[in-house]
């Protein structure tokens, strides 16, 4: 039988279950700083941490722990991220998870601009690359939860995590779920 995914309405109810299980001490449930950076509704860059905080203050998760990603200029934000030791291994290792979840999208953002136009902060916030820094977000998540060593990597996006779960297990991330089919795990646990 096939498992037919539900809508995000649906399963927002399912993480506020999550939640209430970390509020209870009966598992940890945390957020990613990689969110903090992800394309708002109009496909533009979030200005600043603060609107991150202020999205987490009003759906009440301020006491989430935050997993922290990877300092990269014009994209992170300093609350929320760490300096990477060994930058080779860092583009390898955002090289071979860019390849297991989104190998049709380039991951040079030069790739988005018209000729002649530089790469800066402000081409990386604009419009034209808010599928890129979609991809991006998506890659970052991926490592900062594998490099923090998390459990279960919870998401909605079936189309690039839990479809490439393979090639993503044998990079690190072993378990990727939605949020209904973790809450009914951690019920059975």
């Amino acid at each position: 039988m096939r498992h037919r995914s539900r809508g995000k309405e649906t399963q927002a109810s399912f993480v506020i279950d999550l939640v209430g299980a970390h509020r209870r001490g009966d598992y940890e449930v945390a957020l990613l700083a990689a969110s903090a950076s992800e394309n708002s509704k109009s496909k533009h860059f979030p200005g600043n941490a603060r609107f991150f905080k202020e999205r987490v203050g009003k759906l009440g998760w301020d006491d989430l722990p935050i997993v922290p990603m990877p300092a990269v200029h014009g994209l992170s934000y300093w609350d929320f991220c760490f300096y990477v030791g060994d930058g080779e291994a860092f583009e390898r290792d955002m090289d071979a998870l860019w390849q297991a979840i989104a190998p049709k999208i380039p991951r040079n953002p030069s790739d988005y601009l018209s000729d002649g136009q530089k790469l800066n902060d402000g081409a990386i916030q604009s419009e034209p690359l808010a599928k890129w820094r979609n991809t991006w977000c998506d890659v970052v998540s991926a490592y900062s939860h594998i490099h923090a060593k998390r459990d279960v990597f919870v998401t909605n996006n079936t189309r690039d995590f839990q479809r490439n779960s393979q090639a993503l297990a044998d990079l690190g991330m072993q378990h990727i779920s939605s949020p209904e089919t973790t809450r009914d795990l951690l019920e059975r646990l």
